[in-house]
């Protein structure tokens, strides 16, 4: 929803949500609070992911390194999406309405149009001709009951009467999109370069191109249920936002994304080493990626031993 909410609409159903029941309950009020911010329109807005990830774990009162283990088992159960905390079936279970105020101003004017019409057909001109009153019309007396009606409501609801609106056709709650690997054949499409050229101006074309080969090894070879996106051109921008640009040859740290004479498999590796065994890749912050596994390697001096002569048949 694009406006702002000061509510949200929570179902009763809640109660007995299976996903739910799989999490602890601070975890639960962790997505609560989610909720609210995606409703107050905080999950919406075009910040920089980290400065994005600082603010929503501000607001949950987190770290920054709890908020993304937050968002991980929130994620395992299909409640948000991982990579923008976006609530799954948001825009199915809140209703549009909720922010229209422009349908009680359109029933106004045709009130206001139909009376106008009304008044100058018959009512004036009948009382002239025949010397009597002449009985006001249902259709009048209606219309001052509802004109009536309308004052006490915007005295109510502060000038937006709401009650005489037509009800809003519920909309049909839309099939949620499934979770998918990245195609084994995927290609970077040209809208999706574009836009990452203009993103970041600070990369060229064959630095966005590397960025779409870093992309695709590095999802095609991790595994479990963070390989699985919903929307796979958000998860493409976040990785450009996030990537440092840096040239071919240009001397980086170990985590960077671009670093010399490292291939795009060895790079996918060295993250996932990083992310199962933090200890191990922190022994050598600054070293060259290419030596990243080498400096892992164990290095047992070789050594002869020798034994005696076996004694044959009992003979010396």
């Amino acid at each position: 929803m694009s406006a702002a909410l000061p509510w949200f609409r929570a179902y009763t159903r809640m109660v007995d949500d299976e996903k739910l029941k799989l999490l602890a309950f601070e975890d639960r009020w962790h997505f609560v609070a989610l909720l609210c911010l995606k409703g107050e329109g905080l999950l919406d807005k075009a910040d920089a992911p980290a400065m994005f990830m600082r603010k929503v774990a501000v607001r949950l009162g987190l770290d920054v390194r709890s908020l993304d283990e937050v968002a991980r088992r929130l994620a395992e159960v299909g409640l948000i999406d991982r990579e923008t905390l976006q609530p799954m079936k948001w825009e199915g279970l809140q209703m549009r309405s909720d922010t229209d105020r422009t349908a009680a101003e359109r029933k106004r004017r045709q009130r206001a149009k139909a009376k106008a019409g009304a008044a100058s057909e018959t009512v004036t001109d009948e009382s002239r001709v025949t010397g009597t009153d002449v009985t006001r019309t249902d259709i009048d007396t209606d219309i001052d009951k509802e004109d009536k009606t309308v004052k006490e409501l915007e005295a109510v609801d502060g000038g937006h009467a709401t009650a005489d609106a037509p009800p809003a056709a519920t909309p049909t709650p839309s099939k949620a999109k499934t979770a998918t690997r990245l195609p084994e054949d995927w290609v970077l499409p040209k809208a999706w370069g574009e836009w990452a050229l203009a993103e970041r101006p600070d990369m060229t074309a064959d630095a966005v191109r590397r960025e779409a080969d870093c992309f695709a090894d590095y999802w095609h070879a991790k595994g479990g249920a963070d390989a699985r996106k919903v929307d796979w051109q958000a998860t493409w921008r976040n990785w450009v936002r996030r990537c440092n640009g840096a040239k071919p040859g240009a001397q980086g740290s170990a985590g960077s994304r671009q670093n010399t004479g490292e291939t795009p498999y060895q790079r996918s590796m060295r993250e996932r080493v990083q992310e199962v065994c933090p200890s191990i890749a922190r022994k050598a912050p600054a070293a060259p990626a290419a030596d990243f596994f080498k400096s892992q390697a164990i290095e047992v001096q070789a050594r002869c031993i020798e034994q005696p002569h076996q004694q044959i048949g009992g003979a010396a």
